[in-house]
């Protein structure tokens, strides 16, 4: 049956090459292809590639080999006897592996059965299959949208393919690597490389970056961070630009969509409410608080960012470029513009939670992020990011996962610099909030009470900076269903 390659399961030949210094098994014939911790790296003239499996098959019980077409991505089917046993006819690509369907047993079987009346060797069945001989014991297929990499170690052969994630395989490409080492955990070897930005282990055979040390800040691109789109609605709203605030105020869509339709999807969802409707992308907690109003709560958000001289782009993307850090290359040290440095603790959830704007984006990560020099600490998420970026909407005060953008500012250093320094963010948010609290008031005054919807966009805060109390509502997961 199939196995685990044998140099991945021999974790005493991995561990004594660690503590040796040994050097990773070579190929013969001065081959640039080298095996390591379960990799196949293959080092180009642009860069080193990695290669993945999780798949190996005993090499005495190959009797025939095949590649069959496939829509993306070329599969390989292939027969085994095994002592004594039947034949059994197999099919694997890099979605999976099992028996061969029997509707392609008339076609690809018919394949197998002549490749194996042949009787040819390894070799001579991957020449015919059209595989490049890369060197001995290791053979190479390039189909239209990937390669597959078969390599014979000892008693077994291995199936190879590269790394799929783009974004971690051009750092891969830029790195060097280091050797085979312990994991921080100890239970586990890995391969370490050294990259243009951060150092990392790689454990097989998922290449998530493991232990990683970033050595310098970051830009976008090299993290294949994209920049926000930016359109303007017809009322005169930038999606993902700077606005003014008279121009917040009198929206009455956003990203297509009414503010009252928006306001009611933002708002916590029970789905055992007998008359609310069934809609279980929406999020239990809410991104909006039971009396929080959608526009006076960007517009008060406006108003700090703009006073601070900073626009929601920046905020916004400050918080994404240190959620993908973590997130996507498991960045828990951050360095972040201006060399300054902070600690980024993940906590992931099962399930996704959707944008209210249903703009595709949405997320399943939070974030707690702290500066390590003033110990400043902000909660963050991976929806959040795209949300401040695009609409200047960091939830409502109402709600457990808002993230007033003045906290923002205040961890993270680049951004309180900018703004003039801490004093600064503390006189501009007591201005904004007694702003808005007297015009709550007015609006009381005059309407008697405040309807549904219109509460104004701040809390009441016990804190003389004009933070939210900090014994607010418990912080859980940003996910669907949160």
């Amino acid at each position: 049956m199939p196995r685990r390659p044998r140099f991945w399961r021999s974790r005493a030949r991995d561990a004594a090459a660690s503590a040796t210094g040994a050097a990773p098994r070579t190929f013969p014939n001065g081959s640039r292809l080298a095996i390591a911790a379960g990799f196949l790296v293959d080092i180009e003239a642009d860069g080193l590639y990695l290669y993945t499996s999780d798949f190996e098959v005993p090499a005495d019980q190959l009797k025939a080999l095949v590649v069959v077409p496939d829509d993306r991505r070329p599969r390989i089917a292939y027969r085994l006897i095994s002592p004594g046993g039947p034949a059994a006819d197999m099919d694997w690509s890099v979605r999976g592996y099992g028996d061969l369907g029997s509707d392609e047993q008339e076609t690809v079987g018919a394949r197998l059965e002549a490749a194996a009346k042949r009787g040819h060797s390894l070799d001579r069945q991957l020449a015919d299959a059209n595989f490049e001989k890369l060197a001995e014991g290791a053979w190479r297929f390039h189909g239209s949208d990937s390669t597959i990499t078969v390599v014979r170690d000892g008693n077994g052969v291995a199936f190879y393919t590269p790394v799929h994630d783009r974004r971690m395989a051009d750092v891969i490409r830029a790195s060097q690597m280091l050797g085979v080492v312990q994991t921080s955990a100890g239970s586990e070897q890995g391969l370490r490389f050294s990259g243009e930005w951060m150092s990392y282990t790689l454990v097989a055979p998922v290449p998530y970056p493991r232990d990683a040390e970033m050595t310098r800040a970051i830009t976008p691109a090299e993290i294949g961070m994209r920049p926000v789109p930016r359109s303007t609605q017809p009322d005169g709203f930038v999606i993902g630009g700077a606005n003014e605030t008279e121009v917040i105020r009198r929206l009455t869509e956003l990203g297509g969509r009414p503010i009252q339709e928006l306001e009611a999807w933002m708002r916590p969802f029970d789905p055992d409410r007998p008359l609310e409707p069934v809609d279980h992308h929406r999020s239990q907690a809410g991104f909006l608080g039971p009396k929080d109003g959608l526009l006076r709560t960007l517009a008060r958000d406006n108003e700090v960012v703009r006073r601070l001289g900073l626009t929601h782009t920046e905020v916004g993307d400050t918080v994404r470029m240190a959620t993908w850090a973590a997130g996507g290359f498991g960045v828990s040290r951050y360095v972040g513009p201006g060399d300054h440095r902070y600690s980024i603790t993940a906590r992931g959830s099962m399930g996704q939670q959707l944008s209210p704007f249903w703009d595709g984006t949405g997320g399943s990560s939070d974030y707690q992020i702290t500066n390590d020099r003033t110990g400043s600490s902000v909660a963050v998420s991976d929806l959040g990011g795209p949300m401040i970026s695009k609409y200047g909407f960091y939830q409502g005060p109402g709600s457990p996962y808002r993230t007033a953008p003045e906290d923002i500012i205040r961890t993270f250093s680049d951004l309180t610099e900018k703004a003039g320094g801490e004093a600064e963010v503390r006189r501009v948010v007591a201005e904004v909030d007694a702003y808005f609290s007297a015009a709550e008031a007015v609006d009381k005054s005059t309407l008697g009470n405040v309807p549904p919807g219109s509460a104004t966009g701040t809390s009441a805060s016990s804190r003389s900076d004009g933070r939210p109390p900090e014994n607010g509502p418990k912080r859980e997961p940003d996910a669907r269903d949160r």
